[in-house]
């Protein structure tokens, strides 16, 4: 499949931004209000120790499976590759990502294709898993308890999905090339109760990422009447639509987009919507460069162990 070229990317750049822009123009020219609302210092704070834990959590998810396949990467260089990963988002085609796990994971004696090939499926199962808590969380939006089927199916999401696979993988590996299967078949190999709790860690992620924004939500709409799911569903939504779009690096627009049209869908002020959906960004994104930073120094004092051949 062709990259995106520069001019493409730069056009999926400007259509994310643009959207947004449009949307904060329509909610200043709909609200009665164009005051800013205060900035809710206390559950700012909350949620960025929870988009902390959130991106720590998503970097133990990917090195467990990562040492299945490459035993001799360490955890602590595994958190910190996926760490280091996160830079790769900011750069559109979603690929950059995966391309600089399999660079990192190659100086620590892995194999790049299998680590590129698991990469992939990882960030695919994450959207997937996503897509799962959406449905959820919007099924259950109407109930002030819905958050409760919510977490407690985390572990029942990771043992079905890793279910699934098990019982279907030879299906889903038969329709690939043969070359492609057989570098897949390596990466993918996965023990049933190695998978089942990744992609339960994958779940608590998407649970911490939707805290994150319901705190944020109640922060800055403190007489909003609405549920966890609402707001839950709002990130999920803008989260995952991100990730879709491919040349938006890092949904740009397109995250901020959703999840504000979505909240005022729900009774949000607009103009508080936006207020919104900026400290967000904000905020993952903090999260996002602290974690990378911290991969950074940490490649920084360890040696390289030699590849393998």
């Amino acid at each position: 499949m062709a990259k995106p070229g520069p001019i493409l990317k730069l056009i999926g750049l400007f259509l994310g931004l643009g959207l947004f822009g449009w949307i904060v123009a329509d909610a200043f020219a709909k609200t009665q209000s164009v005051d800013w609302p205060p900035l809710p210092l206390a559950e700012l704070a909350v949620a960025s120790v929870l988009v902390l834990l959130a991106h720590g959590l998503h970097g133990v998810a990917w090195a467990l499976g990562a040492r299945k396949i490459a035993p001799q990467l360490g955890w602590t260089e595994g958190v910190a590759a996926y760490s280091v990963s996160f830079l790769g988002r900011y750069l559109p085609g979603k690929i950059w990502q995966v391309g600089g796990l399999s660079y990192l994971a190659r100086g620590r004696g892995a194999d790049p294709m299998q680590i590129a090939g698991y990469s992939l499926a990882f960030l695919i199962a994450f959207q997937v898993v996503g897509a799962l808590l959406l449905l959820l969380s919007y099924l259950l939006q109407d109930y002030r308890w819905g958050w409760i089927p919510c977490v407690a199916s985390a572990p029942v999401i990771g043992i079905a999905l890793a279910a699934f696979y098990h019982v279907f993988s030879d299906q889903i590996f038969k329709r690939l090339p043969a070359a492609l299967r057989a570098r897949l078949r390596g990466a993918l190999h996965q023990p049933f109760d190695a998978l089942a709790m990744n992609l339960t860690l994958l779940a608590v992620v998407w649970l911490l990422l939707s805290s994150c924004g319901h705190l944020i939500v109640t922060g800055f709409a403190p007489d909003w009447n609405g549920t966890w799911g609402q707001s839950a569903a709002a990130t999920l939504g803008g989260l995952i639509a991100g990730f879709l779009v491919l040349i938006a690096p890092s949904g740009a627009g397109v995250r901020e987009s959703t999840i504000a049209i979505w909240l005022t869908a729900v009774g949000v002020d607009p103009v508080v919507a936006i207020a919104i959906v900026i400290a967000l960004r904000v905020t993952m994104t903090l999260g996002e460069l602290l974690w990378a930073a911290a991969g950074l120094l940490l490649f920084a004092r360890t040696s390289p162990k030699p590849t393998e051949n």
